[in-house]
């Protein structure tokens, strides 16, 4: 039983040796591990791979900027290995110990086709580690198709932050959909329910992982988002997001109110405006023109060309 490790990258830091020295140690140690860097003006080639090829499992593979896409380039890294599963991780995503790996393994078998982790934040971001909270329990569960009335969006909720597919049906299903803006994860977790797999959240495969977005970075993240949801208007009318939303907000300002930390409600709710107001814009770029678009979204080479009608 062999994993490979495949990590998009772009102008990484401290965060990304920390990563690949934790999954040297791993119980379960990956076969290999493909890095998938954009190129930007920040990134000397020969520094990078220097810094980064730190061992003889790992690979290091270069795109320029117009070149990446969410699901394009993952799925590229996927066809470097000829593993049994396949893990995903983002480059600030850590593990939090040694079994990652090991955990995710352990619920995979012929109907549970992908597993994914929990991610925490640190508390010195309240905002952060309460969002993490929310969407990541102390508890792990397996869900299907059948549990869609009970959950509604959580169903095909997954995160490609740290993330384990089995090989052989990543394929069967096509891999991600490819020329994605947002959500390839969720995107392909539609794919495995619709088709009567199973998906598995271990709570004990756990990755620190969090960000400590400007309202400004928020705004474009949250554009991408309702380019995401309009994009496949199908899939999100069959699963809306919005309950879901409303339900994270209160969970947030009543939890920030009990410390009566006033200071990140007045953040939060100013953080929720832009947000929406992104999201909303986002879920309209059909009204937009290109140039427009490449302003306000954050993937800026998904806006290249010509808009999608």
């Amino acid at each position: 039983m062999t994993v490979d490790v495949i990590i998009p990258t772009c102008n990484p830091d401290e965060k990304l040796q920390l990563l690949l020295g934790n999954l040297e140690h791993q119980t379960v140690p990956p076969n290999k591990v493909f890095i998938m860097n954009t190129i930007t003006e920040k990134c000397n080639v020969d520094v990078f791979n220097a810094t980064y090829k730190t061992s003889e499992k790992i690979e290091i593979r270069h795109i320029e900027r117009k070149e990446f896409d969410h699901a394009t380039t993952r799925n590229d890294g996927a066809r470097l290995s000829e593993a049994d599963y396949l893990l995903f991780f983002t480059q600030d995503a850590i593990p939090a110990d040694n079994h990652l790996i090991e955990n995710l393994l352990q619920h995979m078998d012929e109907n549970v086709v992908v597993a994914f982790g929990r991610q925490i934040a640190d508390e010195s971001n309240p905002i952060e580690y309460l969002s993490r909270n929310f969407n990541y329990p102390t508890s792990s569960h397996i869900k299907s198709e059948k549990d869609k009335k009970k959950m509604g969006i959580k169903v095909i909720f997954c995160s490609n932050v740290c993330a384990l597919y089995k090989r052989e049906t990543f394929w069967e299903l096509d891999g991600f959909n490819d020329h994605n803006i947002f959500n390839e994860d969720m995107l392909f977790a539609y794919k495995v329910i619709k088709s009567g797999y199973s998906i598995a959240y271990e709570a004990d495969a756990v990755v620190r992982h969090s960000h400590n977005y400007d309202c400004k970075k928020i705004f474009h993240r949250f554009f991408d988002q309702g380019v995401s949801q309009k994009e496949n208007e199908q899939l999100f009318k069959e699963f809306s997001s919005m309950g879901e939303g409303g339900r994270q907000a209160k969970y947030i300002i009543a939890a920030l109110w009990k410390k009566y930390d006033v200071k990140n409600i007045a953040r939060f709710v100013v953080q929720s405006v832009f947000k929406v107001s992104g999201y909303l814009l986002g879920k309209h770029f059909r009204w937009l023109p290109n140039s427009l678009c490449r302003r306000l979204c954050l993937n800026k080479a998904y806006f290249s060309g010509t808009k999608t009608e």
